[in-house]
């Protein structure tokens, strides 16, 4: 019976089981070969798979057959009418916009149009060209040809569409109306509940977002689903609670089938909450290797304190020279989830670092192989302000310093201080974050001790959902040496714009105002820097992603030190598979293992010699 397998074949298709689907409707084609419908079905499921060889031939036989559909009355939607939309709605999914409004164009005028559902669907593909006001027009000449009698009353799942589509342009208000509408007309209650926890978390609102859910999960009759478990997955994300979202992720994408969505999501989560032990503990580690340049107004400061008199610009044979170290850095981390406390998280590392450094504590340029050993633990409450998330991440820190090259300039115990914050969108247009760290300690081979402050404040201006945002923040650094007199300050200030064109490229311009001054008993100098930087991200495919990045450092008033660093990275992300049993039962949960590799230059164009260009490589994994 070809119409059982049809039948199989799209009840296969909703649950996102596309190779199912495909298997069925290759059945169906052996029982009745010219079936449009069949066709129609087979170039959406290979839409989905992203095959579009196959997809342009079975929407080009779908498109072939069609003519031959019988319409039937009162029966909206049939005929070619329905083709043309099952064509359409495939070719948009692969993104083929122009392709997808010239079958919705033709379902339109096609007799036994369902002229709501083209509408709508050509709403959808509006709103993805963000031609938000063409989209609500299309919504409103729906709603207005079914009031007027030019096709059949609006349905309940048709308003949840909708309301979907309005949530996706940012309408909220008008997308819970619309989901009242559908409730009022008889659409199922799960499916408005979870269009409404949807809409409340896009402005914030969680706690309204997890009643809606609550309210389905009361009722014992009712099968959630995967739009329920992932829209719950996505509240514990918004309120910082890694280790529930990691488990709500990994059963929605259980049943999920093909689509990608929830397994994005999980290994994002995965990679925040880390490797789980068990309940209680997580972990997570990093191996890297990675360059270290000096900032260009150091070598500045260098030039006029470190000699008994300032070194001329015009004398480059007795300026510093430039420099770079190598660094290698291990660290294991963790987290834990106490029943009582907030997350607790720590690590250790162990941090290797090769070549030259200024040492303003002793008003030098050192070699140094430097190895340290840090100890990291702190707690990670999250504050709500109205709709509002602040999340802290507050503790102390122990670093042994030792190196096997100038121990006397270099070797140091340090006690660090440290909160980092962050808050969600305030209006749905302001975020912020920032830290503050002091760190003290003595030298161990002199009678030295150092004192830092540090501090910083980065906002962004721009909604939440916005393709383009406002970057601007300011951080300074102030470090005295006791007793000897010695007192390094540094500020930043910047400001500059994110852009997102699409899933695939991220642009990020920033301009920065360096400032630096030091101190040395009855000297002092200043050095400042403009520095216009750029990084472009390109995502090819699902696991891989490539950064570029430049940065002009304009050393104003000694133009020697000018410098150009570029960079390039390329990661690839894979996927780590893991069972773990919680106190919902045994969990499948995916962790990305993340490999790093590229290359960092540093190029002074005005400083002659073999030190002037300087190429060092990049490396690193990442483990959850």
């Amino acid at each position: 019976d070809p119409a059982l397998h049809l039948a199989l074949a799209g009840v296969l298709y909703s649950e996102r089981r596309y190779h199912d689907s495909i298997d069925e409707l290759n059945v169906v084609l052996r029982l009745s070969p010219n079936d449009a419908t069949t066709y129609a079905l087979l170039a959406r499921a290979y839409a989905q798979l992203g095959d579009r060889e196959q997809t342009m031939q079975n929407v080009q036989l779908a498109e072939k057959y069609a003519p031959m559909m019988p319409v039937k009355r009162n029966k909206p939607g049939s005929g070619p009418s329905s083709i043309y939309l099952s064509t359409g709605s495939a070719l948009s999914v692969l993104g083929d916009n122009a392709g997808a409004m010239e079958r919705f164009r033709r379902a339109l005028t096609a007799p036994g149009s369902d002229r709501v559902g083209v509408r709508l669907a050509i709403a959808q593909v509006m709103a993805h060209q963000e031609r938000a006001d063409d989209a609500k027009r299309q919504i409103a000449l729906a709603l207005m040809e079914a009031e007027t009698g030019d096709t059949e009353p609006v349905t309940g799942e048709q308003f949840v569409q909708a309301a979907d589509v309005l949530r996706g342009l940012h309408e909220y208000d008008l997308s819970q109306n619309y989901l009242e509408r559908a409730r009022a007309v008889g659409a199922s209650d799960t499916s408005v509940r979870i269009g409404m926890a949807n809409t409340y978390m896009a402005i914030g609102d969680t706690v309204r977002a997890k009643a809606e859910l609550d309210g389905i999960s009361q009722d014992a009759d009712t099968d959630p689903g995967y739009q329920y478990l992932l829209a719950e997955a996505n509240i514990y994300r918004q309120e910082h609670h890694n280790a529930q979202a990691l488990t709500a992720f990994a059963q929605a994408s259980d049943a999920a089938g093909e689509d990608q969505t929830a397994q994005d999501s999980l290994l994002m989560a995965g990679a925040n909450e880390g490797l789980r032990i068990n309940p209680t503990v997580s972990l997570l580690g990093e191996f890297s290797v990675s360059p270290i340049f000096e900032d260009t107004t150091v070598y500045v400061l260098d030039s006029k304190l470190d000699a008994l008199a300032p070194v001329p610009v015009s004398d480059i044979a007795l300026l510093p020279p430039p420099r770079s170290s190598l660094q290698t850095q291990g660290t294991a981390a963790y987290h834990l989830h106490l029943k009582y406390l907030p997350t607790a998280s720590g690590f250790f590392q162990v941090r290797n670092a090769r070549g030259q450094i200024s040492v303003p504590s002793t008003s030098s340029i050192a070699r140094r192989d430097t190895t340290d050993y840090s100890f990291n633990f702190g707690l990670n409450p999250t504050l709500r302000l109205g709709k509002n998330v602040v999340t802290f991440d507050s503790g102390i820190q122990g670093t042994i310093r030792r190196d096997s090259l100038s121990p006397r300039e270099l070797n140091q115990n340090l006690f660090r201080i440290f909160t980092y914050g962050s808050t969600s969108s305030f209006f749905n247009a302001i975020s912020v974050s920032g830290f503050i760290i002091r760190e003290s300690g003595p030298f161990t081979e002199s009678n030295l001790h150092s004192r830092t402050l540090v501090g910083g404040l980065d906002f962004r201006v721009g909604e939440p959902w916005g393709k383009t945002a406002l970057l601007t923040g300011w951080a300074a650094s102030d470090q005295q040496f006791t007793p000897n007199g010695i007192e390094n300050y540094y500020t930043s200030a910047y400001i500059g714009f994110d852009r997102h064109f699409s899933d695939r490229w991220d642009v990020k311009a920033v301009v920065e105002d360096l400032r630096t001054w030091r101190t040395k008993q009855d000297r002092s100098e200043i050095s400042q820097a403009l520095r216009p930087a750029g990084t472009v991200n390109f995502r090819p495919a699902r696991n891989w992603n490539v950064q570029f990045s430049t940065a002009y450092n304009n050393t104003r008033g000694f133009h020697v030190y000018d410098a150009v660093q570029n960079g390039f990275a390329v990661s690839y992300a894979w996927p780590f598979h893991r069972n773990f049993r919680d106190e919902s039962g045994e969990v499948p949960l995916k962790y990305p293992i993340r490999f790093s590799a590229g290359m960092q230059q540093e190029s002074f164009f005005n400083f002659p010699g073999p030190d002037s260009q300087q190429f060092r490589p990049y490396f690193s994994i990442s483990l959850f």
